[in-house]
């Protein structure tokens, strides 16, 4: 138990002391070697926890998307497009708060997807909470698509990134573009009821 209590404290280290580096230099001036320093342990110890630096983006990253199930559930409420995009911004407004760290992170999610082709966990867990999203809405018969829950959800994290990718980094803009660009396919692939859920 205090082993793994050891673990976790040096895990806790290592992070906190690499976002702060990240944020003071910027992520790509940082070394593993200034981590380390500034950890106090060898570099041996780091790449126990992590097997090098960009895994520190994708583990932070991992944390951030743990909170996503809270959003999803605190976002119940009107049509499913309102719910959908509720989501979104609650997403961006975590981004854009810690956007020195988080879009280092954002970029190494997408890198490490296709490193994978495509099976990045973070997009995974954003498509299930999606597709979470719309089979609560098709069982409270609150929208029917002939296409499939999974394929719709595809639809619209491939809208999200698009838009993280190549919209300036402004959170206005971004939550414009999404409405925009989910409004363009949303009539495609779903027939939503006009009554609001609650």
């Amino acid at each position: 138990m205090l082993r793994e209590a050891n673990k976790k404290k040096t895990k806790e280290l290592i992070m906190k002391n690499a976002i702060q580096l990240f944020k003071q230099k910027g992520y790509q001036n940082v070394t593993v070697a200034e981590i380390t320093t500034a950890c106090g342990i060898a570099k041996g110890t780091f790449f126990n926890y992590f097997q090098k630096k960009e895994h520190i983006l994708l583990y932070l990253a991992d944390s951030y998307m743990e909170l996503l199930h809270k959003i999803v559930q605190r976002n119940q409420v009107g049509t499913m497009k309102e719910q959908v995009l509720h989501i979104f911004r609650e997403l961006f407004s975590i981004y854009f708060k810690q956007i020195d760290i988080l879009h280092p992170a954002f970029e190494e999610t997408i890198k490490s997807a296709i490193r994978s082709n495509g099976a990045s966990g973070n997009i995974s867990k954003l498509r299930e909470a999606i597709c979470y999203v719309l089979e609560q809405g098709m069982e409270k018969k609150a929208f029917r698509s002939k296409w499939k829950v999974a394929e719709c959800a595809d639809v619209i994290v491939g809208i999200f990134l698009n838009v993280l990718i190549c919209t300036p980094l402004e959170e206005e803009k971004l939550m414009k573009k999404l409405a925009q660009q989910l409004e363009m396919v949303w009539g495609g692939f779903i027939h939503e009821s006009t009554k609001e859920i609650s």
